[in-house]
């Protein structure tokens, strides 16, 4: 097994935005007789602490419940962001935001900011 590199870093694979929940894990190849393979490692994750600055978020109540992809669309126009939303609120429900729950989001105008920060702490 080599030594890991992310998606962005690794020859041969498409590159990938930093949205993407895929873009927070390493790549490990591995040789086998007939072929290579690559794996990502799974076992890093992303936590968002309880801490955070109020300021960089915003609060929604949904009167339906939807896929936390479908809320991810209307917050940011991205269905990719759907692990931050969900991160960030540690739901009950891993498919659906559930309706008369207010949950936290991140401000669309601090996204960046916030992204930026989680790949400076997994480099």
């Amino acid at each position: 097994m080599k030594l890991g590199s992310y998606q962005n870093q690794t020859n041969n694979l498409p590159s990938i935005s930093k949205e993407r929940y895929e873009s927070i894990f390493k790549i490990y190849d591995v040789d086998s007789i007939d072929s290579n393979y690559r794996f990502y490692n799974i076992l890093n994750k992303v936590t968002i602490p309880n801490d955070i600055d109020e300021n960089l978020l915003g609060t929604i109540s949904l009167n339906v419940k939807i896929p936390w992809t479908i809320l991810s669309y209307r917050l940011y126009k991205t269905q990719f962001l759907w692990w931050l939303i969900f991160l960030l609120n540690k739901p009950k429900n891993i498919f659906y935001a559930d309706s008369g729950i207010e949950y936290k989001y991140i401000l669309p105008q601090n996204i960046g900011t916030v992204l930026d920060t989680i790949e400076n702490q997994l480099n």
